[in-house]
């Protein structure tokens, strides 16, 4: 009895042997695998381009920093705000020359003088024509006196008091009172039209104000060895770091010097493990920069062949104003990317040609089982919700 006992209880320890095997092994699949499964995205790579990157900075084409000057006067109130944007010619701030103020309170003291000597001669001119207008009658009624004699001496008293000449000399006063003013304020204009930056922390050495244009380029940095790749005149795919917004680019500047700085062999020297490269600086323009900032950190990828990056039409996603766009795969996150097409939207074929917007090792999205929108995260178990930005 106990032999079959101890039969049967080594038959019921294999069973659920088995059965813990079997549900370990069939249970334990990642969750991660099973998402993927669910979501089921179809990637579409860009690989086989040619490209060179540049890394560098947006600038600002012109740009001006405005500092005190005492050999101006004493500085006067700022005539603008920060932030404001300013036309060619605006006043900025003004400097007041305190010294000419003795001069022109002195002319304008001429001034007054003058006119009151002027104001005096006046009546007494028309006083002395009244007399001699009175003592040239006849005694007689109806006799006249002898009028050359009469006409003469108006033309004495006109020539006396000269009115005209005080005229002339009251606005010769006054226009030396307005070359005083002129001198006594020092006006700074904008150069340009830009926007206004005002330091806010102010001090003796600080500047009183930047005046900064709002047409941007990009300066970069290639190094020695994709220096010679790159020309001017060739297109660039440029994006900003902070916010990944695409922008279209040129070359326009390639140094022929090197950047100071490291020199080649520096690191590390003869029998050190490694040297550094020099850097060239390189400038781009740029088309249409809209919400962008002096100072912004951008990539640009500069293609060297002219293989066609070529994608499945189930790719390209068109916005409300028909412009194309895609979504791909940044490091686990969904990033939609404003791509430039060869054929128009009617016209599109099972393979479409992009011209721009697609970079070397990009991960195209064509399509999935669960909508995607710009910004979401492709981790285990998502189920990112709909938007205008979608791929299904």
């Amino acid at each position: 009895m106990k032999k079959r006992t101890k039969i049967i209880i080594g038959i019921i320890s294999v069973l659920v042997l088995g059965c813990g095997i079997y549900l370990v092994k069939h249970q334990s699949k990642p969750k991660e695998q099973a998402a993927k499964d669910e979501n089921n995205i179809e990637y579409y790579n860009i690989d086989g381009v040619d490209q060179v990157f540049i890394n560098g900075t947006i600038t600002p084409v012109k740009s001006q920093e405005f500092v005190k000057d005492q050999t101006l006067g004493k500085l006067g109130d700022l005539q603008v705000k920060n932030g404001d944007v300013v036309k060619e010619g605006t006043v900025l701030y003004q400097y007041v020359d305190p010294t000419s103020d003795k001069e022109i309170a002195e002319m304008k003291m001429n001034i007054q003088r003058a006119q009151a000597e002027k104001e005096k001669a006046i009546r007494q001119k028309q006083l002395e024509l009244t007399q001699l207008n009175q003592g040239g009658q006849s005694k007689e009624e109806g006799e006249e006196a002898p009028q050359p004699n009469l006409q003469l001496a108006r033309e004495e008293i006109e020539l006396k008091y000269d009115i005209s000449g005080m005229d002339m000399n009251i606005s010769q006063m006054n226009q030396q009172l307005n070359e005083i003013y002129e001198r006594q304020v020092n006006k700074v204009v904008a150069p340009f039209t830009g926007k206004v930056s005002i330091p806010q922390d102010k001090n003796r050495d600080s500047a009183i104000l930047n005046l900064i244009s709002e047409e941007f380029y990009v300066v970069g940095t290639v190094n020695e060895k994709d220096v010679t790749k790159i020309k001017t005149g060739q297109d660039a795919d440029i994006k900003t770091i902070s916010t990944n917004q695409s922008l279209k680019g040129k070359i326009t500047y390639v140094s022929e010097l090197p950047d100071s700085g490291a020199a080649p062999g520096e690191a590390g020297g003869m029998n050190g493990g490694g040297s550094s490269l020099s850097n060239y600086t390189v400038k781009l323009s740029l088309e249409n920069p809209k919400n962008i900032k002096n100072g912004f950190h951008v990539q640009a990828a500069v293609n060297l062949s002219d293989k066609n990056i070529e994608i499945p039409k189930e790719a390209i996603h068109f916005d409300k104003s028909d412009a194309p766009y895609v979504f791909v795969d940044d490091f686990g996150t969904v990033l939609k990317k404003p791509i430039e097409i060869k054929e128009t939207k009617e016209a599109l074929g099972k393979k479409v040609v992009v011209l721009n917007g697609l970079e070397s090792m990009d991960q195209v999205i064509v399509k999935s089982d669960k909508k995607l929108k710009d910004g979401d995260i492709l981790t285990t178990g998502d189920t990112p919700n709909s938007t205008d930005d979608e791929v299904k």
